[in-house]
């Protein structure tokens, strides 16, 4: 199997990112040491954005859960924070569904920390019809040796 050297650099990239995120978690000497673990592959342009959305949005709602709590610990009318805790309660309804959908879609929850490893990527450029055939010419010839 060939390796390009793009592939390379992402890899050394992304073992450079894990042990990053393997010290900033306390992964360290008399710890138990972490692997990774693929939880999900993600085949298309598509699926990747639309993971990506569905990342965004489980932020976001964490994110809304976040600033409820801290306007709920804020509030001392205790009829506002009653509603502000209702707003809480429904907000966290959402957003474990969220993150139970994401776990059976991606392996993904937000519970865990995560390193997105990109393994193949494509680069495209604009060019006239006769650029355009004489790369198709040569990804033939490549393909045929």
């Amino acid at each position: 199997m060939k390796k390009s050297i793009l592939g390379i650099i992402l890899l050394s990239t992304s073992l450079l990112a894990t042990s990053s995120l393997l010290a900033q978690n306390g992964a360290g000497a008399g710890e138990k040491q972490q692997k990774l673990a693929r939880v999900s592959t993600l085949k298309t342009v598509e699926a990747n954005r639309e993971f990506q959305a569905n990342v965004q949005v489980m932020q976001a709602q964490r994110q809304q859960v976040v600033s409820l709590n801290a306007a709920i610990e804020k509030e001392t009318n205790t009829e506002k924070k009653k509603d502000l805790k209702a707003k809480l309660d429904e907000q966290m309804v959402k957003l474990n569904e969220n993150n139970r959908k994401m776990v059976k879609a991606y392996g993904f929850s937000l519970d865990r920390n995560y390193i997105l490893v990109i393994e193949t990527a494509h680069v495209y450029m604009l060019v006239s019809d006769e650029e355009a055939a004489e790369i198709m010419k040569k990804e033939q010839a490549a393909a045929g040796k």
